[in-house]
């Protein structure tokens, strides 16, 4: 049934030609974004303490699949302001809750997360804007990048920060923090990147920007752990995310396959195209499994650090494939804008880098199957 509601919903709100107008514009989506927020969606899995609805992880992957349907960016959008409220659930304070989570559902403002560097990475360790402590302050200087929606309207930027040295550890000196985009002191210049270009990708510079230490999110130097924290649910959303864009552009190549007629047939009854979208359409229904499987032990509270890290994976490299595919099989028409393969492309790419390269969640499984 839930299922049925966010169908009915993407098509009457992130329908196929809103998202193609708003990729082509390299506009932010605020309209479908304000549907969200009417739809009570961004309390879905927000303690009823807090004001939402207390739902568990199955229900989040369910509607990431959906809304990522005709663009990857529409559910990110809905992820990051998720992931922010989120921190403040479980690591906020009392006052930062109160003054946060209510606006954040009411969708009076919306989260952005900024953690990448020039020189950080896969490796956050080496994060280097530094944050120098005032008395009743910091003050940062530095720079980030790729920092996904920083640039959006009445932005609450959640970032680390490095506070003081690793003290015997390479995870600690890093202190997570709460910067709304307008602060004065903070330079936004958008990055003319291959995707994300509804949400838009951001520099994001740094000059004496005053950071009062009521907006620092759990102590100061842990922030590692409130980094690593939501690493399980951020995988699982988004190989919902990847097998929901890519069930669309397998379907699109299957329609347009039994359209397109040469040498006297649909091309889809020749076997190298028919197999191809097979062997896609295939991946992408074991990507789903597996990404529902992370999301069942998770909302039992069985450890599935491993399993979200392969989901993650698999949904990523498969998206990769499925849209390849389909690329070939439209042809000369895969290029153009009016028919979306080339953006489920361009999104199907960025996802074997973000939130984890393909290189990493590698390590991250042969870790977790007893490989140093």
């Amino acid at each position: 049934m839930f299922r049925d509601t966010v169908n009915r919903f993407v098509e009457e709100h992130c329908s196929r030609e809103y998202i193609r107008d708003m990729d082509i514009k390299r506009e932010y989506p605020y309209k479908a974004y304000q549907a969200m927020v009417e739809q009570g969606w961004f309390g879905l899995c927000v303690p009823e303490e807090h004001g939402g609805m207390g739902a568990d992880v199955i229900y989040r992957a369910i509607l990431q699949e959906g809304l990522a349907r005709y663009a990857f960016d529409m559910g990110a959008v809905y992820g990051l302001t998720c992931w922010g409220i989120d921190t403040l659930v479980r690591f906020g304070t009392q006052a930062q809750r109160e003054k946060y989570i209510p606006p954040a559902l009411a969708g009076e403002i919306r989260f952005s997360i900024s953690m990448t560097e020039p020189n950080a990475g896969s490796d956050l360790t080496r994060i280097a804007l530094k944050a120098v402590d005032k008395g009743d302050h910091f003050l940062l200087n530095g720079q980030k990048v790729f920092a996904t929606a920083a640039g959006s309207k009445n932005n609450v930027i959640v970032l680390a920060a490095r506070t003081g040295p690793p003290d015997g550890a390479r995870h600690s000196g890093l202190t997570m923090m709460l910067v709304p985009n307008d602060t004065p002191g903070i330079e936004l210049r958008k990055m003319p990147v291959l995707s994300r270009r509804m949400s838009g990708t951001y520099e994001c510079f740094y000059t004496d920007v005053k950071v009062p230490k009521e907006n620092v999110i759990g102590e100061v130097g842990k922030g590692w752990k409130i980094l690593g924290a939501f690493l399980v649910a951020e995988r699982i959303g988004g190989g919902a995310m990847y097998v929901g864009n890519a069930q669309t552009a397998i379907n699109d190549a299957v329609k347009y396959a039994r359209e397109r007629v040469q040498f006297d047939q649909p091309i889809g009854d020749f076997q190298s195209i028919k197999h191809a979208l097979v062997d896609a359409a295939t991946e992408i229904d074991a990507a789903r499994l597996m990404t529902y499987q992370a999301a069942w032990m998770d909302s039992r509270g069985i450890p599935a650090l491993k399993e979200a890290s392969m989901a993650k994976l698999y949904a990523s490299e498969a998206g990769m494939r499925a849209t390849s595919v389909g690329m070939q099989v439209l042809g000369g028409y895969a290029q153009l804008p009016e028919y979306d393969m080339e953006r489920y492309w361009r999104d199907a790419k960025q996802n074997m880098v973000s939130s984890g390269t393909s290189q990493i969640q590698r390590n991250i499984i042969a870790k977790a199957i007893g490989l140093g």
